[in-house]
C-alpha cells in the first residue's frame, strides 16, 4: 500500500476518506510531526495507488490497514478516520480492538444517513457514471466547506487530492459503505475515542456526529464553529490543538 510518512513519536494512521488521498493530511503532518509518527495511506483506487485494484468490503479496508501497520513493525497505533473512512475505524473497534491506541472519527457517522447527507449516494454514483470522476469529485469537495471563497488553498488542496481517484475505485468505495451500518455494534469498546464534527458539516451533519458519540463506549465529542467535512483545513489551530490533546492522553 503506498503511504507517507513523517515525523517521531507515537504511530498514527490517517485515513482519508472518498474523492481523496494522503494529500489531503499533507499540512497537519506538517503541524504534528514534532509529537507523532503519522502515517497516511493512500487506499488501493485512490491518490498514488489510484490504478491499483479496490477494496470493495469494508473489512478489506481494514485488513489492508492492519496489513500496513504489521509491514511497519506496529503493533498498536492510534487512528484517525475521515468521512468514509470513519466507517473503517468502526470496523476496527468492533473486530480489531487490540491493535487499536486511540480513535478519532472525523467527519464521520454510525450510518450513510440519506435524509442528511448532501445529496444521495445513488446521485453520486449517476454523477460518477454520467460525468466523469474530476465532475463528481468536484462536486463532493464544494460541499465539504462552510465557505469555500474563504479558504481557498485548501478547497484546492482537496481538489489536487481527489485527482487520483479511479472510477473503479470511487465506485467500489460507494459499494462497500453505503450500506454500512454500526448501530447497536459499538456499546462495548473501551477504545478511548474522540468524534470530530464541524458545525456545518454536510456529509454527516452534527446531529449524526451526536449519535456516534452516544453509541460509544468511551468517548468524547467535539463540534467545531466555523467549519465543515474539512475542519482541519478551515480551522487549523482549533483541530489540532483538540487532535493533539486527545492522543497525547
Amino acid at each position: 500500500m503506498f503511504y507517507r510518512r513523517q515525523g517521531k513519536g507515537p504511530a498514527v494512521m490517517l485515513l482519508h476518506g472518498f474523492a481523496s488521498s494522503s494529500l489531503f493530511w499533507s499540512g497537519l503532518m506538517d503541524a504534528l510531526e514534532p509529537d507523532f509518527d503519522l502515517i497516511a495511506p493512500d487506499w488501493p483506487g485512490f491518490g498514488a495507488a489510484g490504478s491499483r485494484q479496490p477494496y470493495r468490503r469494508l473489512p478489506d479496508f481494514a485488513s489492508g490497514l492492519l496489513a500496513l501497520a504489521d509491514e511497519l513493525g506496529l503493533q498498536r497505533v492510534h487512528v484517525v478516520g475521515h468521512s468514509m473512512s470513519g466507517f473503517v475505524v468502526q470496523e476496527l473497534l468492533c473486530h480489531h480492538p487490540e491493535r487499536l491506541g486511540r480513535v478519532v472519527l472525523y467527519g464521520a457517522g454510525l450510518s450513510v444517513n440519506r435524509g442528511r447527507r448532501f445529496e444521495t449516494v445513488e446521485q453520486t454514483l449517476q454523477r460518477l457514471q454520467a460525468e466523469g470522476v474530476e465532475t463528481a469529485a468536484r462536486k463532493v469537495v464544494d460541499s465539504w466547506f462552510a465557505d469555500a471563497a474563504r479558504s481557498p488553498a485548501a478547497h484546492a488542496l482537496c481538489l489536487q487530492a481527489a485527482a487520483g481517484m479511479s472510477e473503479q475505485g470511487a465506485a467500489a468505495a460507494i459499494e462497500a459503505t453505503q450500506n454500512a451500518d454500526y448501530t447497536g455494534k459499538l456499546q462495548g469498546c473501551a477504545t478511548p475515542a474522540l468524534v470530530l464534527s464541524g458545525e456545518a458539516e454536510r456529509s454527516h451533519p452534527p446531529a449524526s456526529a451526536l449519535e456516534l458519540y452516544r453509541a460509544l463506549g468511551n468517548a468524547h465529542l467535539c463540534i467545531l464553529p466555523l467549519c465543515g467535512h474539512a475542519a482541519h483545513l478551515e480551522q487549523p489551530l482549533w483541530f489540532e490543538s483538540v487532535l493533539r490533546e486527545f492522543l497525547a492522553g
